[in-house]
């Protein structure tokens, strides 16, 4: 029997397991594709999810050719006016006092190469699940059974493992959808005091830049009666660059899309001896780049408190890790990533001009997620 098995080798999944391996424990991975994923997902890495990372040693292979955000800006294309954040005021609470832009894609094998041969079966889906009070099987695509202690669902937001754990979600799409150009053209020769960035706004809304190793994200809320065809037409994606970022509608587009937003939630962490981390457990809007850092807050803090389970201590932490982490989702991630509230009347650049230095680093605390990462970590 292994300590742990883990379904999914994703971030979480592999961040949770090489936690768990540098405590001692026995830990099994089992992933259903046949390698690594290389889709372009998350790119926001979080000060305390870089605190986490260090300290697992595998930080390093995400810094080459990455972007270092330093700044936060807010700025009026109609009027001027402008505020801006820097996030050393968070420099007391983290060795990492900025955001860190990179593929998610370049860190799952860094975590990989961490763990031992044959920690992870690649090809192994998980297809069905049984639990006693003394443990859990699970049951793979490939016919192997794998027995445990206990199972962790990190299989993402359609993964097997939390259906067959019986636990529920609360789900729900935003209305409205996101287009996304890229552009190779450096944006901070154009707009005055961004870094790596910025939100753009005028009386009816707003864009997003996002600085990216080789080009800048353009973000554009997009109303729900317009077909993705409409969106992606050129005249409309040149209309929206000149409304923000006038004398650059001719600048170069590298690529475009078109994706919707969700939200979904867990109904509870843990079912027996089955518990759940990352996307299974959660899923929010792209608004802050939170979802996947709020995975990796859940493998360390549930790594921590498994550890301490191990070693003798009731299993009634997992119990409170459980009801923490659902806590800091229902309490915390939804409502700071929500779109509704993006998308509200009110001048966010007045707003934030207006904060006080410390209100501005109240601010900066849960903007880099560091109020709520290691919430649910046995005290």
């Amino acid at each position: 029997m292994t300590d742990i098995l883990i379904a999914g080798a994703g971030p979480v999944g592999l961040t949770l397991a090489l936690a768990l391996h540098r405590r001692g424990i026995g830990v099994r991975v089992l992933e259903k594709r046949e390698g690594l994923s290389s889709a372009s997902r998350a790119s926001t890495f979080h000060p305390p999810t870089l605190d986490a990372l260090d300290a697992l040693g595998v930080l390093a292979p995400l810094l080459p050719g990455g972007v270092r955000v330093n700044r936060i800006l807010w700025r009026r294309v109609d009027s001027g006016a402008s505020a801006t954040v820097d996030l050393a005021i968070v420099s007391r609470e983290t060795r990492f006092p900025h955001r860190w832009h990179r593929e998610q894609h370049y860190l799952t094998p860094a975590l990989l190469a961490a763990l031992p041969p044959g920690t992870v079966r690649f090809g192994a889906g998980v297809e069905a699940m049984e639990q006693t009070d003394a443990g859990v099987t699970l049951r793979c695509a490939d016919g192997s059974a794998h027995r445990g202690r206990y199972a962790i669902g990190c299989d993402g937001a359609s993964g097997a493992l939390r259906a067959l754990a019986g636990i529920g979600v609360e789900a729900s799409d935003y209305a409205h959808r996101v287009l996304r150009l890229l552009t190779p053209l450096d944006l901070r020769a154009h707009v005055p005091d961004l870094d790596g960035l910025g939100y753009l706004h005028d009386a009816a809304g707003s864009c997003s830049l996002l600085r990216m190793p080789e080009v800048w994200r353009l973000i554009f809320r997009i109303p729900p009666e317009m077909p993705d065809e409409a969106a992606m037409e050129e005249d409309h994606a040149r209309a929206r660059i000149a409304r923000f970022l006038p004398g650059l509608r001719d600048m170069p587009v590298a690529g475009r899309d078109v994706y919707g937003v969700k939200r979904a939630m867990a109904v509870a962490y843990r079912a027996g001896r089955v518990l759940l981390a990352g996307d299974a457990a959660h899923l929010t809007n792209t608004r802050g780049g939170m979802n996947m850092n709020a995975g990796v807050h859940d493998a360390m803090t549930l790594a921590a408190t498994l550890g301490a389970v191990l070693r003798g201590a009731s299993d009634a932490l997992l119990d409170a890790w459980a009801a923490a982490r659902l806590h800091v989702v229902r309490e915390a991630l939804l409502p700071r990533t929500d779109a509704r509230v993006a998308a509200s009347p009110g001048d966010e650049v007045a707003r934030m001009a207006a904060l006080t230095p410390e209100q501005a680093r109240a601010w900066a605390r849960e903007a880099c997620m560091l109020d709520i990462a290691r919430i649910g970590a046995p005290g």
